[in-house]
């Protein structure tokens, strides 16, 4: 009898575990701000998500990676005219999300974004988000995004979609 129901508690525990997992994924667009104006002229992004929590909790907790580009433009420098190269990073966050009315939702991301291209190393990474949710299934979002190494700060204000599962 104590077996079946050790069995029986695992067996609702790992429906539970099963069940409370949400996995999100969309892409975004954006405008450079900071550093990044100079150089950049719009930013596009892509991000996968993974919440430990149930997609209807009112806290959710999980981890993040994505992809960003930073077109880079044509700037007129004395009389010459420099062209710059794309900015790309890996961003690798922790992110929190809390949600108000079932609809809204608000929290950060933050880790660290991995420079790809050469001669970018990479820094700090932060993305306040502030988001809206639609039939359960889709997420609006608009947020600021950072990269901060020694001094120098690739940020973005962007929009963004992303599908739920």
């Amino acid at each position: 009898m104590k077996k079946l129901l050790l069995f029986t508690a695992l067996m609702l525990l790992s429906y539970s575990t099963v069940q409370s997992q949400t996995f999100k994924v969309g892409a975004s667009l954006g405008l450079p701000l900071a550093d990044a104006s100079d150089i950049s002229s719009f930013v596009l992004g892509v991000d996968a998500y993974y919440y430990f929590t149930d997609i209807d909790a009112v806290v959710e907790i999980g981890a993040t990676a994505g992809f960003r580009n930073f077109f880079g433009k044509e700037v007129e420098i004395s009389t010459a005219s420099v062209k710059f190269d794309d900015g790309q990073f890996l961003p690798l966050a922790v992110a929190g999300r809390v949600k108000l009315f079932g609809i809204l939702s608000g929290g950060a991301d933050i880790g660290y974004a991995v420079g790809i291209n050469d001669g970018n190393d990479g820094g700090f990474y932060l993305r306040p988000v502030v988001g809206f949710d639609i039939a359960d299934a889709i997420e609006l979002n608009a947020s600021f995004e950072s990269i901060s190494n020694d001094g120098v700060t690739w940020g973005n204000l962007n929009l963004g979609i992303l599908f739920e599962f």
